[in-house]
């Protein structure tokens, strides 16, 4: 997306939104396509979760806000990662497994409702 004019893009969207939302898809497959071969799936998975939190606002800045938070969260869970703070993918969260067979007076006496 070198060279991108702004003042051309915001012409288009006045005067032809489809030919803008093509322009779109057409950068945003030329992104993906560039990116090494083991992002792509990554990059296509980001790209349907932004397509879907679009489609789910009714308005341009609703989803625009959905969006940010997005990325928001995204950078609060890498910085957790990071600093240690976060449960990691390879650490998962420790939790007390009950029995199948449990019966209700195991489970109470463990704490436990039935």
């Amino acid at each position: 997306m070198s060279g991108l004019d702004i003042e051309y893009l915001f012409e288009l969207a006045k005067r032809d939104p489809e030919e803008l939302e093509s322009w779109r898809l057409r950068e945003i497959e030329k992104l993906i396509n560039s990116a090494p071969e083991t992002l792509r799936h990554r990059l296509r998975g980001l790209q349907f979760q932004i397509d879907c939190k679009r489609r789910l606002h009714p308005t341009p800045m609703g989803a625009c806000i959905a969006i940010s938070q997005m990325m928001m969260d995204s950078l609060l869970n890498l910085r957790l990662s990071i600093t240690g703070e976060g449960i990691s993918p390879l650490k998962p969260a420790r939790a007390q497994v009950i029995p199948m067979g449990a019966s209700r007076s195991q489970m109470s006496m463990s704490g436990h409702a039935p």
